[in-house]
């Protein structure tokens, strides 16, 4: 492991050829390229990072893309078995390494944007590779170690990314790629790179002794990529059909992330457009509506030079739908395909029903959790591509329904300690090259932290992020005002994406005002979860001393919040307005409980003043219906989702109504709904808990996977009962939950 290779970079006589400025090299493309003979077959495995981000082809085939994003203390390289992909001959690896500089990046919207979510140290386009190519007998037939390897380079001065007003500050680019400037055959075998130049060796990429003994770091700490490689599967479209423009329209059939491969033949510098689209737009039509609807969206622009030529995007795309805009006298599409790519989650829980709707709702929620999936968890996979704390937050908990796959939420956790800013929050949105700061969102951060050790059982893995939590929360005390309420907490102050908060940005207005009753309710339910942890982590006087600032809260929320007129609490001690948000953390945090808190969620449902609850923090208000005993009220906010794929979703949206955006995994709370609740299952120390639900369901029937085992179980009504059966493994701890009318069943295999 990084034995022998060399940072490799570009020599000075390529930004002279293409008459680039010192310092302007940010957004532009390196093309690599290492040719081998061989005389038998081989096995090669190999180390490969670049900076600031690559895409490696072993003779033509995609074979990893990275490096896995890090930040500028953490340099993550892949480890990759390409020796499928090797043959006796001719053998050609390529690397193409985009180089960006996040200190360029001001609003994304330059001839060269950067892809927000990925953060590097700068230091110009670099290539890293270490592996040998073995024979049957052990002997090396080839060395492909930068520095040590005839590796050639090339700099692409035409082919760049570009971003616009859709894109802007977000993680999405478009590129746009003239084929009669760039070596666009590059990567094929018969191309003729004996022009190329060689590149320079730049440094080592492991420490020497020395630098170890008296700490000296390189530019790039070199650290093993801890989440698995992205899949690459081949697919087809379905089905091409005309927009009302007359533009050709390729329907994958469903919202997917991939590289598109498109095969053309056209005049020289005839312009073809590729506009990628999640769904179309229009008054009273459904979004997959192609023939009558709208569109607009993430664009390629591709410029032709009279050849045959192929175009892959150099950063995966997300649609459903893709639209090819093009003069179909000059420009002839020869073939369309792509390879879906993401991260390889393993679905291991399945729910179905005689009621149409748990199907199609399930599927919807489980493409949702999967095209948000990538080398750190999304928002969304078309325009944002970044990693926020209370989306990530919702997220984990329903991968952890269908997966015990946890390494995604592992290194999530890393990201988010490792972004913790001075002043003790953590950021917004992380790994990214903005630094952005959503205050609320800290408090996500120790909510998933703790749900995360909960599934675990075990505190030693979650030691070292222990001390974040005081940070946090000290930042949150040092808000408190003459009230005894956290009031303005600063940077952006979001809850929900609410219409009557729009003018402030998702921020509850009363905060205006003075505190938010949410907000500081929030921050309550955050100082028990850390006491929690603190507790389980051997500091009980810490826990202690949370609880009593959780006390003081609670007791300045029931004095200045609580309306005995209307029976529910009001967003504010002087704010006359009222929200499921608030009475949902009333109910989580125990100040409001039995009769009462009965109370408040009826008022909260039926008044038609109260603000609802979206997708985003639906989340809490199921739990405090659960939590209240209600839950068979929450049948009306199912509906919604279950009113989806009538629209035309493939995907959750970000919102149930006038949706931005069309994959947004923290609206995938069915699976959480059908999971833990519904189905009841749950797992915590040690043991399974099963407290089923048929509230609103004839029947319920499948497997739920926990880190003891897989449950399988078929519910069913009776009578006026219903009749579990749960199938489980013999050595299963098992607990389960049935009142009078309920018979529970359970086989051991």
């Amino acid at each position: 492991m990084w034995n022998k290779a060399m940072w490799v970079g570009l020599p000075r006589s390529e930004a002279e050829r293409c008459h680039i400025l010192h310092g302007d090299m940010t957004g532009r493309f390196a093309y690599f390229r290492l040719e081998l003979d061989l005389m038998e077959s081989g096995v090669l495995t190999l180390q490969i990072c670049a900076n600031s981000r690559y895409r490696l082809w072993v003779n033509g085939v995609s074979v990893s893309s990275g490096p896995c994003k890090g930040d500028l203390h953490r340099c993550y390289y892949e480890t990759v078995d390409v020796t499928e992909h090797l043959k006796v001959g001719k053998n050609i690896l390529a690397a193409q390494v985009l180089y960006m500089d996040h200190y360029a990046s001001v609003h994304q919207q330059d001839d060269r944007a950067g892809i927000q979510s990925v953060l590097t140290p700068g230091g110009g386009h670099r290539l890293a590779v270490e592996g040998q190519i073995h024979g049957e007998n052990g002997a090396i037939l080839a060395d492909v170690t930068t520095g040590e390897a005839d590796w050639r380079v090339f700099l692409d001065g035409s082919r760049y990314l570009t971003s616009n007003e859709v894109t802007s500050c977000l993680g999405a680019v478009m590129e746009t790629a003239d084929f009669g400037k760039y070596p666009y055959r590059w990567r094929e075998p018969d191309f003729d790179a004996s022009s190329w130049g060689k590149p320079e060796p730049l440094e080592p990429v492991g420490t020497d002794g020395f630098m170890e003994r008296v700490g000296l770091l390189r530019r790039f700490p070199m650290r093993e990529r801890p989440i698995p490689l992205l899949y690459e599967t081949p697919r087809e479209f379905l089905i091409a059909r005309r927009a009302k423009n007359g533009a050709l329209i390729l329907d994958a059939g469903e919202e997917t992330s991939g590289y598109p491969v498109f095969h053309f033949h056209g005049a020289p510098g005839s312009r073809v457009r590729v506009v990628y689209l999640e769904k179309f737009t229009g008054d009273g039509i459904r979004k997959d509506d192609a023939e009558h609807g709208d569109y607009d969206g993430i664009t390629d622009i591709l410029i032709l030079n009279g050849d045959e030529v192929t175009f892959e995007p150099f950063w995966y795309r997300t649609f459903r739908f893709i639209a090819i805009e093009m003069d179909e006298a000059a420009v002839k599409l020869l073939s369309a395909s792509y390879r879906e790519t993401g991260y390889p989650l393993a679905v291991e829980s399945f729910v179905e029903s005689s009621e149409p709707w748990v199907h199609e709702v399930w599927e919807l929620c489980v493409r949702t959790l999967r095209r948000c999936m990538n080398e750190t968890y999304m928002d969304c996979p078309y325009y944002e591509q970044n990693q926020f704390p209370m989306d990530t937050r919702l997220q984990a908990l329903f991968c952890a329904c269908v997966s015990r796959d946890e390494r995604l939420t592992m290194k999530a956790l890393e990201d988010f300690h490792c972004s913790i800013s001075p002043d003790g929050l953590v950021h917004g949105r992380y790994p990214g090259s903005y630094q952005q700061i959503i205050s609320t969102f800290s408090l996500h951060y120790i909510f998933m932290l703790e749900e995360t050790w909960r599934r675990s059982g075990d505190i030693v893995p979650f030691r070292r992020y222990l001390p974040d939590l005081d940070r946090i929360l000290a930042y949150y005390d040092s808000k408190i005002g003459p009230e005894g309420l956290v009031g303005r907490l600063g940077y952006w102050e979001f809850v929900d994406w609410h219409p009557k908060w729009a003018e402030y940005g998702g921020v509850p207005g009363a905060l205006t005002a003075g505190p938010s009753t949410i907000i500081n309710l929030m921050y309550a339910h955050a100082l028990e979860r850390a006491a929690v942890l603190w507790e389980a982590g051997g500091r009980p006087a810490l826990a202690a001393e949370y609880r009593a600032r959780k006390a003081a809260i609670m007791e300045r929320v029931q004095t200045l919040c609580w309306d005995e007129k209307r029976e529910m609490y009001r967003e504010g001690p002087d704010y006359a307005e009222f929200t499921q948000h608030a009475q949902s953390w009333a109910v989580l945090d125990g100040l409001a409980t039995g009769e009462r808190a009965r109370t408040v969620l009826r008022h909260a449902m039926e008044d038609k003043d109260v603000l609802r609850v979206s997708f985003s923090t639906s989340f809490e208000w199921f739990r405090a219906l659960e939590a209240a005993g209600l839950y068979d009220l929450t049948k009306p906010d199912i509906a919604r989702w279950a009113a989806l794929p009538g629209e035309g979703s493939t995907t959750c949206p970000e919102t149930p109504e006038d949706s931005r955006s069309e994959c947004h995994a923290w609206s995938a709370l069915p699976l959480y709904e059908l999971v833990r609740t519904i189905a009841g299952i749950n797992y915590a120390d040690g043991s399974v808990t099963v407290r089923p639900d048929l509230s609103y369901l004839p029947d319920l029937r499948g497997q739920v996977v926990t880190p003891a085992g897989v449950v399988k179980f078929d519910y069913r009504h009776e009578g006026d009962g219903q009749i579990c059966v749960l199938t489980v493994p013999e050595n299963m701890t098992i607990r389960g939950f049935a009142d009078d009318n309920t018979k529970m069943i359970v086989r051991r295999v």
